[in-house]
């Protein structure tokens, strides 16, 4: 009986110490886990949730915001629906900031703060994809990042990030460049050209293209 109880003792305490079948799997939580209302303004992933891997970090004093583009709930401004059609939305932005979307053609532009009058984009059939990044320096916006879809290709799908000052009274914005999507870091790269050149940008110059993207 004592023998029986001694054995018991021992089974008992190396349960105790045992790890359970879970323990093993405990940690720091991944991003992909946390919170998505922790930070979720000055998460670095890019148009569409599309992230770089090996990206560097931020500048000092800059970041990004994330905005979503749903033409849905967007202001018609203007229309035609005669032959060679076009439609142009006021859509909500960051903060008081609008985004001013155009299309025509099959092809979309978008300005923001005001009307450019320019109809950038790219030259094949496109779409705009729903998650506007907007890089701010020291809290205040001053450029845009989108995503444009080429919907020309179904085999062979390709994508172009566009950079985009944003205009004000007297300012317009306009095209500062356009990235290829399956160019290496594209995300990172078109967030290093908005802060490094959307400031001193010359409207009158040609945008920079990086790869397949006109």
């Amino acid at each position: 009986m004592l023998r029986s109880l001694a054995s018991l003792s021992i089974v008992a305490l190396l349960a105790a110490c045992s790890p359970g079948p879970d323990d093993s799997a405990d940690g720091p939580a991944d991003e992909a886990s946390a919170s998505p209302t922790a930070g979720a303004a000055e998460q670095a992933t890019g148009p569409d949730d599309m992230s770089d891997d090996g990206q560097a970090p931020p500048a000092k004093g800059y970041a990004s915001s994330y905005t979503k583009l749903d033409l849905d709930i967007c202001d018609v401004l203007d229309k035609s629906t005669g032959e060679g059609s076009w439609i142009e939305f006021r859509c909500p932005g960051l903060k008081d900031i609008p985004l001013f979307v155009s299309e025509g053609d099959g092809r979309f532009d978008v300005d923001a703060g005001i009307k450019n009058g320019d109809f950038a984009t790219i030259s094949a059939f496109n779409e705009i994809g729903d998650t506007i990044e907007w890089r701010l320096r020291d809290r205040v916006p001053f450029a845009v990042i989108f995503r444009y879809r080429d919907v020309s290709m179904e085999s062979s799908p390709r994508s172009v990030l566009a950079v985009e000052t944003i205009g004000s009274d007297g300012v317009p914005g306009c095209r500062v460049a356009q990235i290829d999507g399956s160019a290496a870091r594209a995300n990172q790269r078109a967030r290093e050209i908005a802060d490094t050149e959307a400031a001193g940008f010359d409207c009158a110059s040609e945008p920079r293209y990086i790869g397949n993207a006109r």
